[in-house]
Parts: structure tokens; sequence; C-alpha cells
């Protein structure tokens, strides 16, 4: 069987890397996409727990539900008080874990002898994509609880 050379884009020996019969077969991607499929099970188990664990508080909340209630507030008003709560957990934790990288990265790149950083020329675009993620991630988490709560009958 004859050889044949070709050219390969620079950007893509790192993670497509590893080739059989001239075509690609995985290299680095394919643990990337085994790490992402990871985190996004994690990341589903998370939600599940939160909506799990403010749908029980809700007996301890009830008081209030009804109080809220009986006062005039509205369905959609306190769909929008759970789901803003919610939100501004997740975005606490968002705020709280990249202040964690931040301080924790020095020692990753000392341990695995890499130089990774958190500010590039991306940086606003990558900053940018985690915010929007943790808005929806609270959106998501807080929506069945939002209206499991808001269905409360005071009576």
């Amino acid at each position: 069987m004859p050889r044949e050379l070709f050219l390969y884009p620079m950007l893509r020996w790192r993670l497509h890397s590893n080739f059989e019969n001239g075509k690609e077969t995985g290299g680095m991607s394919d643990y990337v996409q085994l790490f992402t499929l990871i985190a996004a099970f994690i990341l589903m188990i998370a939600c599940i727990n939160f909506m799990n664990l403010a749908t029980a508080r809700s007996a301890k909340r009830a008081k209030e539900i009804g109080v809220r209630k009986v006062s005039g507030a509205e369905k959609h008003q306190l769909i929008w008080q759970f789901l803003g709560e919610s939100i501004l957990m997740s975005i606490i934790a968002l705020i709280i874990s990249l202040v964690f990288i931040f301080f924790i990265l020095g020692e990753i790149n000392d341990f695995t002898g890499k130089s990774l950083s958190i500010i590039s020329q991306s940086s606003l675009v990558i900053l940018v994509g985690i915010l929007f993620f943790g808005l929806l991630i609270g959106l998501l988490a807080g929506l069945y609880p939002a209206l499991i709560l808001s269905a409360y009958q005071p009576t």
C-alpha cells in the first residue's frame, strides 16, 4: 500500500492527533467528550437535588406563601420570586467557584506542569458564556419548585 503525504492544520494537532489509514481516529477529543458528558451528568444530578430540596423546604415556607397569597400576591409574582431566588443562588455559587478557581489555579499549574489561565484574549466571551450558563442553570433548577410552590393553596 503506497504512502501518501498530506498537510494537517496545526490547530487540530492536540485534539485530533491519532490516525489510522490516513483518517482521524480520536486523540484527545475522546477524553474531552467523556469529561464533558461526566460534567453534564453531575450538573444534572445537582439540579435535581436542588429541586428536591427546594420542594421539600416548601413545608417550612407554606406560611410565607399562604400569607403572600392572602395578601393578594398572584401566582406569577410568586413564580418570579422563587425563580429570582434560584437564579441568585446560582450566581452566588458561580462567583464563589470563580474566586476559588482564581486562587487554586496556581497550585494546579504547579502540580500538572501546565500554564492554564482564566484571563486570556477571549476571556470576555468565556465569562459571558459562563454567566449565561449560570443563569440558565438557575432558571432550570428553580422552575419546577417555583411552579409547585406557587400552586400552593393556603386554604
